[in-house]
């Protein structure tokens, strides 16, 4: 049964480049899809995830990233792995399925993490590969190196990035979703979110926000919000403590 209308999300959250987190309620929210590989786990039992033609129920499950979804849980841990971070490069359980049922160590360490008022990140990610296994990742493409740097540093435009990798834009779009399997508009899209929530971690209100990441203003920010999320960023975090 899906969550009911108007139900608050309420627990912590952590984020920072590449992957994200939270710990805790889980809130009404509507379907959406996000450029992230995304662990929900079950801490009072199950959880289910509905998709548009399956619906899967476990005590963990991996969602593949660019799946449309909706979680039906109470208590819950949600890792996001960035899609092409090095992290979702040692995710062994990603295949064709969009959604899959995955063994996890105990979450009781990265939930302790996420009590300490200042943590580091190489810690969060060190529990992260132990929780759920990872394997070493392969080096990165160099080329894919520099994108995603580029990207980190809020460099968004397409001539520019394709100027990185010696192609032209429209070339380069093409390339990237051969690398990636993601189109380079909606990971753009996502990674400006991220950058979004890791100002308002550190205070920035939600439209100084937006507008440091790139956003034309606060409703475009929340609007992008509303599509990788499945609801609205004053909803989202009026109840979660956010850090980074």
């Amino acid at each position: 049964m899906a969550i009911p209308e108007g139900v608050c999300w309420r627990g912590k959250a952590w984020v920072s480049a590449g992957l994200g987190i939270f710990l805790g309620h889980a809130g009404s929210h509507d379907r959406h899809s996000h450029m992230a590989h995304q662990v929900t786990i079950g801490l009072g039992g199950q959880v289910t995830v509905r998709g548009l033609s399956q619906a899967l129920t476990a005590s963990a499950i991996c969602i593949k990233a660019g799946t449309l979804h909706q979680i039906e849980g109470t208590e819950v841990l949600s890792i996001y792995i960035d899609a092409l971070s090095e992290e979702a490069r040692g995710l062994s359980f990603i295949s064709a399925a969009q959604l899959v049922s995955i063994p996890v160590g105990n979450t009781s360490a990265i939930e302790q993490l996420l009590e300490t008022p200042e943590v580091s990140a190489h810690l969060v990610r060190e529990e992260v590969r132990r929780l759920l296994g990872l394997k070493t990742p392969q080096a990165a493409d160099p080329r894919m190196r520099a994108v995603l740097q580029a990207l980190e540093e809020q460099h968004n435009d397409r001539a520019r990035l394709a100027e990185l990798v010696h192609l032209s834009p429209t070339r380069f779009s093409h390339w990237f979703v051969e690398q990636t399997g993601l189109p380079l508009r909606s990971y753009r899209k996502w990674n400006r979110l991220v950058v979004a929530l890791r100002f308002v971690s550190i205070g920035h209100n939600l439209t100084a926000a937006a507008h440091a990441a790139g956003f034309a203003d606060a409703a475009h920010f929340s609007r992008s919000f509303r599509t990788l999320f499945g609801l609205d960023p004053s909803s989202a975090l009026g109840h979660v403590k956010l850090k980074s």
